[in-house]
């Protein structure tokens, strides 16, 4: 274990004479290679000197440091708790001797740096001899309350107010350049010539930028500009909102109860409302206010004297999708009534998908607009309150937004035949509407004339619930059922079993029509949906059954407000050219919808696009919310539960 240890300290004495012979070499070179000066021979420019190295006092140091090292070594064995043999023979070397291999060059740099930092004191310096220059000095102008002498231009200057904006006192600026001044001399200097106003004309009529189209100027108008640069241009700058043409809210403001809906008015005492409906008596149910139904002829007439009305009506929403179906069928001029009037339908209108712009053409031609709920859902479950806003509130929807009045969108048919019962014919009566076509009569020989509500009704109720209860004044338009070719029964046309070939399409609607036609005359109803005629032999078949009614002198395509009309005033054949409620003049009507916009609405996270001639509303039109500011349905209708 000693010997151990002295040649550890052999070894370590030996590294230190090599250590202090290495360092003995460096520093006498560089002292011969670094001779001692303060700064450069070009002392002229005042650069600092580089630094210079001195090592005496520095290896002196460092002698006495090594001295103490010594010192410690020979005292580390003793107080060192770690055994000798736990450790390699090269790595002890480095354990015992610590401190004496330390970055002493590190050590060396720092003192080097200090003394650097001694040695760049600023040294004096002699004065550089330069050429004097001269300072100006930007002094600035006082102009207060006193004119200016400073400037030599107008001695009669008077500092002007600078025009002041939003209400603020005005700013006295104290500086080297005065705006005014300089305003002020360019305004003397024009005055002072002959003047004549320039013109500008706007040569580029078609260009947007820069310029607003609702300025309510004259393009090609030439305006004079001056030259007083104090005002604003003439020009109308341009703006985000134009403020000459923005729209008051109120003229946008369209009153849909301009026109309210109302029943005709009762000429005979009536039974109370939805009260329990007792059987149909004739000698108490008089027209014009009341009918039984059946197949008894309104007034009495003879078959002979009755016309033979026909009634076109569609379901669900106008559109692209059919525009072009409705318009060949009833634009055709070779196809008019006996008094020379055109053929007229009715269309039972949803709201989803409407093009309001062609729900106005229609209505424009004196087609017939009633209501098919908002929705179109199934409504057997509805409360009242929910059947007025389907209803009511698609009927608000047609005059707001398709120019319909309210007054002349008068009868409804629910989706899919599904009636609501009394809650829905209660709805009716206390929102004003005249019928319903909704309820399917299976008796159809002879077929069933419409009838009201003031008492019970005649015929089983073949899609329940039917209404139990009476509501005087309210109409139903039976629609009788057809039979196919087969003998099966449907409601609508299009629900039968149709042939597959246009001769059988028109045998068969024939073969419905002669049954009404020969027997009490009562209305043929043709009930159909824009699809079915996609099919070509379905269309075909129609058509030419069409055409072949069309020439018979004592049919009448009408709607289903006009045939009412002729049900509460039975007129003969022989006076019809002159029934007013079959004429055509339409002039209270609006104009077609030409120029329709599109409102961009959002619904249902989805964008929808509706089209109309009227004001665009803000929100998507749905039940409950029209987006209607005069709607009655959204805004006062109170929750029933009857």
């Amino acid at each position: 274990m000693m010997r151990y240890s002295e040649i550890s300290r052999e070894l370590s004495a030996d590294s230190l004479r090599y250590v202090e012979l290495g360092e003995e070499y460096l520093y006498k070179n560089l002292r011969e290679d670094s001779p001692r000066s303060d700064t450069h021979s070009n002392g002229s420019n005042g650069c600092m000197a580089p630094p210079t190295y001195t090592t005496n006092n520095h290896h002196q140091h460092l002698t006495q440091h090594e001295q103490e090292q010594q010192q410690q070594q020979q005292q580390a064995p003793q107080q060192s708790n770690q055994e000798p043999s736990s450790y390699e023979q090269y790595y002890s070397v480095y354990d015992d001797d610590l401190d004496l291999y330390r970055d002493i060059e590190y050590q060396q740099q720092q003192q080097q740096q200090e003394q650097q930092q001694q040695q760049y004191q600023p040294q004096p310096q002699q004065p550089v001899r330069q050429q004097p220059v001269q300072q100006s000095t930007y002094r600035p102008l006082e102009i207060l309350t006193t004119p200016a002498p400073q400037v030599p231009l107008r001695e009669t200057y008077q500092p002007q107010e600078k025009p002041t904006y939003n209400n603020q006192q005005s700013l006295i600026y104290n500086t080297d350049y005065d705006e005014d001044l300089i305003a002020q001399i360019e305004q003397d200097n024009v005055y002072d010539q002959p003047t004549r106003p320039p013109t500008r004309t706007n040569s580029n009529n078609n260009r947007n930028r820069g310029s607003s189209p609702h300025a309510g100027q004259e393009r090609d108008t030439p305006t004079a500009v001056t030259s007083n640069r104090g005002t604003h241009p003439p020009r109308t700058r341009p703006t985000l909102k134009p403020s000459g043409t923005i729209v008051s809210k109120a003229q946008e403001f369209v009153d849909i109860y301009r026109y309210p809906p109302a029943r005709p008015e009762p000429l005979y005492p009536q039974p109370t409302p939805d009260k329990t409906a007792a059987k149909c008596r004739k000698d108490v149910c008089l027209l014009p206010d009341c009918a039984c139904g059946g197949k008894d002829i309104p007034g009495g007439m003879n078959v002979s004297d009755v016309p033979q009305m026909v009634l076109i009506t569609f379901d669900d929403a106008i559109s692209t999708l059919n525009i072009d179906l409705y318009e060949e069928l009833f634009n055709n001029k070779s196809r008019f009534n006996p008094n020379g009037c055109p053929l007229r339908a009715t269309f039972y209108v949803s709201h989803e998908w409407t093009d309001y712009g062609m729900v106005q053409d229609l209505y424009s031609d004196g087609h017939e607009m009633a209501s098919h709920t908002v929705s179109h859902s199934f409504g057997e479950q509805f409360s009242q309150k929910k059947w007025t806003r389907e209803i009511a509130g698609q009927r608000e929807i047609l005059a707001a937004y398709g120019g319909v009045k309210l007054s002349d969108v008068r009868g409804m048919r629910a989706p899919f035949l599904s009636v609501g019962g009394n809650k829905m014919y209660k709805m009716l009566y206390d929102s004003n509407f005249t019928y319903d076509s909704s309820l399917p009569v299976y008796e159809n020989r002879p077929p069933s004339w419409p009838y009201t509500f003031d008492y019970k009704i005649f015929h089983d109720c073949m899609i329940p619930p039917c209404p139990t209860r009476s509501y005087p004044g309210v109409w139903q338009v039976p629609m009788v059922m057809w039979q196919d070719l087969n003998g099966g029964r449907c409601s609508m046309g299009d629900a039968c079993s149709n042939p597959s070939e246009a001769e059988g399409v028109t045998k068969m609607i024939m073969k419905n029509f002669e049954r009404h036609y020969t027997t009490n005359r009562a209305p043929f109803g043709l009930y159909y949906h824009a699809a079915w005629f996609t099919q070509p032999h379905h269309k075909e078949g129609f058509i030419k059954f069409l055409d072949t009614i069309n020439q018979m002198p004592d049919v009448w395509i009408v709607t289903n407000w006009q045939m009412l009309q002729w049900v509460r005033d039975p007129t003969p054949i022989s006076r019809m050219n002159s029934f007013q409620p079959f004429q055509c003049d339409y002039s209270d009507r609006p104009k077609r919808c030409n120029n329709p916009k599109v409102c961009n609405l959002w619904h249902k996270s989805g964008v929808r696009y509706m089209k109309t001639c009227q004001p665009c509303p803000d929100i998507y039109p749905w039940t409950g919310k029209s987006g209607i500011r005069s709607s009655r349905i959204d805004n006062e209708i109170e929750d029933s539960t009857a």
